[in-house]
């Protein structure tokens, strides 16, 4: 009798400690799940939208739970009461594996020399570039475009926590066609540079484009990005190099797949109806002709300028004896696309070369007529919507991501406020305090 009372009395013990241990470890994990809340003195949650002044923004696990009118207590408190807040910026073309350094005497090297360096070292290089980018407030990057075959990787090592960076939609290969661009006979290639950068996006024939695509999305492909004939679509020569029935089997292969289809285009019309009458989703770059413009605002497609890119590269393309004025027609298309309503979206075509004039595009679509408030929709809900991540990211609301930025300024009125950010959060972990911290 004695020994099962000692034995009872043994185990009341034991599962009282149990006890004890996991109320204590519940207890321990209730005090590190902290409710956050950011008093914003002016709440842009909406580009687009009236803002609101002194606002509560709560958050819980990564995510905004509710937002309060009024200053409101809470575990932890981030005092942006002196300044503007508004959601995560969205870059819709970037290349954080790219151009490092140009040869003006050798423009043809400039994509040769992407691709012949060793890929630690290229993947080791990016690291720095997209922690950049995270600091000057864009907390989603559509990365279209990567010679290297790193960003995949690089991709997920954000997500798990690894490396410090935005998140990331990714495609490393741009898809081509023979003949057209990346291709050996535009850009005179080395054979070593053509079997990184042409073959696994380079297709022929609709059964072929199809496997490619499929092939690329088993690989990790967020996005499909498809580079037209570009520079041999100026060859007058040269009526047509892609098929409109291969276009079409990239784009509908892609769709089925549930992936979106950038689509680069060297501004010729022939080239970019392909795409605009396959359902691609976005055109990338200009100049866009007013036909072109009109054909994407039936069909559905967004417009991503990259304005700032032809800035850059006047300079350089005049001293190569290009003449042109292709940073002037680029401005020219913005204000068509505005007239026209066709949606415009926030692109830079980030390279390592100028990764730093990456907000720069702010003030390069104001001079081109968009109203601040319009350039901040590009940046935010108009580049969610084209990625079809409107109900996640884009603005600030309970249930989304909390992707949150503040400026000093009022960037409605002043849109260069937009360069100088002060306070980064992603999925509600504070990043930047202050920029350059």
């Amino acid at each position: 009798m004695d020994q099962r009372w000692n034995m009872v009395s043994k185990t009341k013990r034991l599962l009282r400690r149990s006890l004890i241990g996991l109320v204590l470890m519940t207890g321990c994990g209730i005090a590190e799940a902290q409710t956050v809340v950011i008093h914003a003195g002016t709440l842009i949650a909406t580009p687009g939208s009236p803002a609101k002044t002194n606002q509560s923004i709560v958050i819980d696990n990564g995510r905004i739970t509710s937002i309060v009118d009024g200053f409101i207590p809470g575990d932890r408190i981030i005092d942006l009461s002196k300044r503007y807040v508004l959601p995560g910026l969205i870059d819709m073309h970037t290349h954080v594996v790219g151009m490092e350094k140009i040869d003006e005497t050798a423009p043809s090297q400039w994509v040769t020399n992407l691709s012949l360096q060793r890929q630690s070292i290229t993947a080791l290089k990016a690291i720095p570039v997209v922690r950049q980018i995270l600091l000057r407030g864009f907390t989603t990057i559509r990365n279209v475009g990567d010679p290297a075959s790193v960003t995949y990787d690089l991709r997920d090592a954000i997500a798990s926590g690894k490396v410090e960076g935005p998140r990331m939609l990714v495609s490393e290969p741009q898809f081509t066609l023979p003949g057209g661009a990346l291709s050996n006979d535009v850009f005179h290639l080395t054979h070593d540079a053509v079997a990184l950068v042409g073959n696994r996006g380079a297709c022929s024939g609709v059964e072929d484009c199809r496997r490619a695509v499929r092939e690329e999305v088993q690989r990790g492909a967020d996005v499909i990005k498809l580079r037209l004939a570009d520079t041999a679509a100026l060859d007058p020569r040269i009526q047509t190099i892609e098929s409109q029935d291969e276009v079409n089997a990239i784009v509908e292969t892609a769709h089925q797949l549930g992936r979106t289809v950038a689509v680069h285009t060297s501004g010729v019309d022939r080239e970019t109806l392909l795409a605009v009458n396959a359902g691609a989703d976005t055109i990338e770059h200009g100049p866009q002709s007013d036909a072109v413009l009109l054909a994407m605002k039936r069909k559905g497609l967004s417009f991503t300028p990259t304005l700032d890119t032809y800035r850059y590269f006047a300079p350089i393309l005049k001293r190569l004896g290009i003449t042109r004025d292709y940073y002037g027609e680029a401005r020219a298309s913005v204000g068509a696309a505005k007239r026209i309503g066709v949606r415009i979206l926030y692109g830079t075509d980030l390279m390592p070369l100028y990764a730093d004039r990456e907000s720069l595009e702010f003030s390069a679509l104001v001079d081109a007529g968009l109203t601040p408030s319009e350039v901040l929709m590009a940046a935010t809900i108009n580049a969610a919507a084209a990625l079809h991540m409107e109900k996640e990211i884009g603005s600030i609301a309970p249930g989304k991501a909390a992707d949150i930025i503040a400026v000093d300024q009022d960037p409605t009125r002043d849109i260069q406020a937009m360069e100088k950010v002060s306070f980064v959060m992603r999925a509600g972990k504070v990043v930047a305090p202050q920029l350059g911290d």
